[in-house]
Formats: C-alpha cells, structure tokens, sequence
C-alpha cells in the first residue's frame, strides 16, 4: 500500500522583510504561519501517513527563532500518529545552542541533526537525511551509502540541498550541498524530498513517470523574485517513485509585472493599451503584491491618461510599489516643428494629405498618421523606434 504524504519546508516563519513596509510585512509572517498550520491540519484531515519538513522552517535571524519552533512542534505534536520528518536548512541550522537542541521533540517527530547523512527509524520504515551545520560551507554529499531497506518497500530521503541549474531568482545563486539531477537519479532511492528552492519543481524515474524528487517550493511568498503560485506537495510513495500534487496555498501572491506599451500611431493603439491594463488587472487579487514596469513610448500630452489608467492596477492589489516609469518615454509627436524648412515643409506636405483623406477612410489616414511619425523622428535625429527598425 502506498504511503500518503504532505510535504512543506521553506516557511520561514519569523522573516524580517526588512524591505516591506511594518504592518506588510507583519500579515505576511502571520500568512506564513496560518498557511503551514492550515497545510498540517490538512494532513490530519486526511489522515496522512507522514508529512515531510525539508528544512527553512523559521529563520534563526529572524523573529524569536525558538518561538518559531515550538509553534511548528504544536501543529506537529497535535498530528500523532502521524509521522513527521524535519532536516534543518540553511537558515535554520543546527548549532551549539540551536533551537533544534533546546527545545523538546514531539514523540511523533523525527529530527536529524547531524551533518552525515544518517539513517532513522520511523514507524513508517528507515528514512535517511541530514541537518545542515551552521557555517558549513557547500561541500558536495557522499552518496556511496545505498538507499536503506527492501527494495520492495519504498526508499525515502528528506534533504535541504541545491540541485544545481534549477533554482530561480535569488536563490539560484545560494548553493547549500550541491547536488545535480543525473545524480539524484542515479542515487536509487524511491523518492527525495528536497528543500531550499522556492520554485515547486519535479524530476522524474528514468524508468517511469513517477516523481524520484521534488520541491515543494515556499508556501508563502517572501518577495517580488518569486511571483506566482505557491504552495505546498501531496503524495503517494511507491518502490517506484512518488505520485505527487502540487497545492497552491499562498495567502498572498506576488506579481511583477510590465505594461508593454503597443505603438501610439496604431490605430488600435487605445484598446491594445485597454485589453493589456485589463489582462492585468484580472489577474491580480485583493490581497495580492504587485510590483509594475511600464516599457515603451507614448505620446506627453497624454501622460496624465495613462498615470491614471496604470493606476487602477495599483489599486486592485493589497500593496502596490511606486510604478516603474523608468523605461517609458514620454514625446512630442510634433517634435521639430520650426527647426528648419525641410521639416516644416514636411509636416505642411503631411497636414495637406491628412486634409485630402475621404472621411471615413481609416487606411489612409493611419497611412499618412504613421508617415508623419515616422519621418518626422529620421528628419529631426531620432531614429527608427525599436519596434519599426
């Protein structure tokens, strides 16, 4: 019979988030926690077999790390029998005075604190894993031990690890015991489930579809390099691998987003702007971040227009960073005008063409409407814009 699992690691409960407002970053530490709560009781509703803690539960920089701790040991302990499995990671390592050997472990709660990869005995079978060691630098893992057990039971390994090449963001370039996907598959274990990553990723048996490790990724978003869902993982352990489903649990979702500005000479221009702001605009939820770019040219006379429709975005989301405006550049169609008569001559030739177009000839006056833009900005030194040239 399988073994039904919850996997859940990259808390971080008690992060500063120094960088966000105070009572912004207070709801999301208080979201980090409902949401790792809310993911155990889950467990205990469905009568799971095992929950899996892959380290960076709480933050030992962070707020009153042992605190963390023992709310983390309260979900667990109220889970018995359920098994629960914890490898402490890189920003809850265990050291001399760790929270991790200070506080009392629930009877239904295996911790590893050793550096080695050791072996403990679970009333679900042995499962293997480590703790990483304060100040450890990212010394590659010793992976001659052979999976534990009888290879018709299921083989189970719990590590905080960098599987190198997959990490996104800022944590892509945070390596903590380096290990590659060739590797794991060759490990031979039935299934390895990995912490320190944010993003959920998977990799599967060369023999099977069945997943051989994973990421849960962090349930909570911690900032605005990881946008998007996130959650947490369900499984079914097998010799043969995990069958797993991902649980999108985050209280609130980050988004970084760019509003590409569509040519202004187009004569859809307006509602190619609309349908972009709008597309935004659904996407985004009440208790959401939303960090905004706006890239790409427009008419200065109409600034005032589009500040205020960027802004309706802004105001869909829970919190809302100073729009971006760095990459827009705000010009004067009619920029030139009186600097010679080779240009002045042109935008009489342009106006007496506009004037001649046959009212309701759309073409022709989008026709002449782009000539002028267009050879307005080669006469007076602009160049082609990026989307012409």
């Amino acid at each position: 019979m399988a073994i039904r699992f919850l996997q859940i690691g990259d808390t971080h409960l008690g992060a500063a988030l120094s960088a966000l407002p105070p009572e912004i970053a207070e709801t999301l530490r208080r979201s980090a926690r409902d949401v790792f709560a809310e993911a155990l009781q889950r467990a205990g509703r469905d009568k799971l077999d095992l929950v899996l803690l892959p380290g960076d539960l709480f933050e030992q920089d962070g707020q009153d790390p042992a605190a963390q701790l023992r709310f983390i040991y309260e979900q667990a302990a109220a889970l018995a029998p359920t098994h629960v499995v914890i490898t402490p990671g890189n920003h809850d390592p265990v050291f001399p005075g760790s929270p991790y050997l200070t506080e009392a472990v629930p009877a239904n709660v295996t911790l590893f604190v050793s550096g080695e990869l050791l072996v403990h005995h679970t009333p679900l079978g042995p499962v293997v894993g480590r703790a990483v060691q304060t100040g450890e630098g990212a010394a590659s893992l010793n992976w001659i031990q052979p999976p534990v057990g009888d290879r018709s039971q299921p083989t189970l390994m719990v590590l905080h690890a960098s599987v190198l090449g997959t990490g996104d963001g800022r944590l892509g370039r945070n390596t903590v015991v380096p290990t590659a996907v060739k590797t794991l598959q060759q490990s031979g274990y039935s299934y390895i489930a990995l912490g320190h990553y944010h993003r959920h990723q998977a990799w599967s048996h060369t023999q099977s579809e069945l997943a051989q490790a994973a990421y849960a990724g962090c349930p909570q978003g911690q900032g605005w390099d990881e946008p998007g869902p996130r959650g947490y993982l369900l499984g079914e352990l097998e010799p043969d691998g995990a069958r797993l489903n991902f649980v999108p649990a985050a209280r609130h979702v980050w988004y970084r987003q760019a509003v590409e500005l569509p040519p202004d000479y187009a004569d859809d221009a307006e509602a190619r702007l609309l349908a972009v702001v709008q597309e935004i605009y659904d996407k985004v939820g009440k208790d959401d971040l939303l960090e905004l770019a706006v890239r790409g040219r427009w008419p200065a006379g109409r600034r005032s227009e589009l500040v205020e429709l960027v802004g309706r975005i802004g105001e869909r989301a829970w919190f809302t960073r100073p729009v971006d405006w760095s990459q827009t550049e705000f010009f004067d169609p009619l920029v030139g005008a009186g600097d010679s008569e080779a240009v002045d001559n042109f935008l009489a030739r342009c106006e007496q063409g506009l004037a001649k177009v046959p009212e309701g000839d759309a073409d022709e006056q989008r026709a002449w409407l782009l000539a002028r833009y267009l050879g307005l900005r080669l006469l007076s030194g602009q160049g082609l814009p990026e989307e012409v040239a």
